[in-house]
């Protein structure tokens, strides 16, 4: 679910901004800033950086199992999908001569999900059907030192950027269960 909802959401990023500044390439890219051997991930300069920084549970939700009935009668037990909150972190990787035009699609990627009013769903994301109903995305406004400790574990240098926190996405793999005989009362 996590490979297909990022980059959903990365293609509308793209499209609001290739309207929005009149562009006929893509500014957004899904990549890690730095790889793991400390080198630089991105060639291209000028660039919308999108990267995953977090995942969590979503702990809001009951996780218990419940039991659906068959058709012959009996049940089988439904293990609950799993829910994730996913982090994004938007990053202007841009050379420090178009450092304004940097601080320009970072306020678009703001105006992005204003746009939306944080709400992503098959309606106005056609690449979501199948996948999920309906995604809410907030700004994350992390203070000085949990912002150091971000950059610092992507073992990268600050960028201007925005943190955007994707509820719910749900994970479920189903698994054939045992039937379970209904109780009958003589």
């Amino acid at each position: 679910m996590i490979h297909e909802v990022v980059p959903a959401i990365v293609n509308e990023l793209n499209r609001f901004l290739m309207s929005k500044h009149n562009l006929s390439e893509e500014k957004a890219m899904l990549s890690h800033l730095v790889n793991s051997d400390g080198s630089i991930a991105i060639q291209e300069s000028d660039k919308i950086i999108v990267t995953l920084t977090n995942i969590e549970a979503e702990r809001s939700k009951s996780n218990t199992g419940t039991y659906k009935p068959t058709a012959s009668g009996g049940f089988t037990k439904v293990n609950p999908p799993v829910e994730v909150n996913i982090y994004l972190l938007f990053s202007a990787y841009f050379t420090s001569e178009n450092y304004i035009e940097g601080l320009k699609f970072i306020t678009s990627v703001i105006a992005f999900f204003q746009s939306r009013q944080g709400i992503f769903s098959s309606q106005n994301t056609p690449a979501l059907n199948g996948i999920t109903e309906k995604l809410s995305v907030e700004m994350v406004s992390p203070d000085f030192r949990d912002q150091s400790n971000v950059w610092g574990g992507l073992g990268a240098k600050y960028l201007p950027s925005v943190l955007y926190r994707v509820k719910t996405i749900q994970i479920e793999h189903i698994l054939p269960s045992p039937e379970i005989a209904s109780i009958k009362s003589t």
